[in-house]
């Protein structure tokens, strides 16, 4: 059965400002995850996942400002998904509507439909406070993911983060990683049970506990205007490993 992701959000961002953000490699990069990406009818995307791996497809359909439509591929037993942005200028502000189609049936893919469902929740949100609160800042992205040994990921992330199971949106929390910078921020986005998000004065820091069966557990860490340390993926991977592989 054939079924689709539908987001609609609101950036407070002109309609060129986001347009910007989902048709440049540096604009995706400030959101979602590393892309290269050719915004015209045939162009070739390049969707780097990091430790989860690189995703390739081309250009479906471009009419700028306004929408982009492209096909993400991968390995060949993996469906084939398509990705479509629409934008709309609302004022100041941009309308921003995500569809994604391609999921198979069966168990398996009704777990990653959800986790996607959720993603998609946490990278749009990512959208609306760069926008907010660092728009024009050039982005550094770390990713690390690691597969859990074992059940409740999620209790076991807080505990290793040391932030209380009833945090709230809005609480100011520390976490204190060794080899990365201590983390003092506010709860921005939480998503009980899948998803941890706190912003710092220099960034977000996003942290995820998808289950044994997709990810396990993963960070990213995005930092505007100075770039991360070289090995600060490397850092949060021997944390994440050592914590829960």
């Amino acid at each position: 059965m054939a079924r689709r992701i539908v987001k609609e959000v609101e950036v407070e961002a002109p309609l060129e400002q986001v347009w910007q953000a989902i048709s440049s490699g540096p604009g995706f990069a400030t959101w979602y995850v590393p892309h290269a990406i050719e915004p015209t009818p045939g162009g070739l995307v390049r969707t780097d996942f990091g430790p989860a791996g690189v995703r390739e497809g081309v250009v479906l359909d471009a009419t700028p400002p306004q929408r982009l439509v492209y096909g993400g591929f991968g390995e060949p037993e993996d469906p084939v998904y398509c990705y479509e942005f629409l934008l709309a200028a609302q004022g100041g502000h941009t309308s921003f509507r995500l569809v994604q189609n391609g999921f198979l049936d069966g168990e398996k893919w009704d777990q990653e439909y959800d986790a996607l469902d959720a993603g998609w929740d946490l990278f749009l949100h990512n959208l609306i406070l760069y926008q907010r609160h660092f728009a024009g800042l050039p982005a550094s992205l770390a990713m690390a993911m690691t597969r859990s040994a074992g059940g409740e990921e999620w209790g076991r992330l807080l505990a290793a983060l040391r932030v209380p199971e009833r945090c709230a949106v809005g609480d100011r929390v520390v976490i204190n990683v060794p080899g990365v910078d201590l983390v003092e921020g506010v709860v921005d986005f939480l998503n009980p049970g899948r998803h941890l998000g706190v912003r710092t004065a220099c960034g977000l820091h996003r942290f995820s506990a998808e289950g044994v069966e997709l990810c396990g557990v993963s960070v990213y860490q995005y930092r505007y205007g100075t770039p991360l340390p070289p090995d600060a993926a490397a850092c949060w991977q021997r944390w994440l490993d050592a914590r829960f592989a």
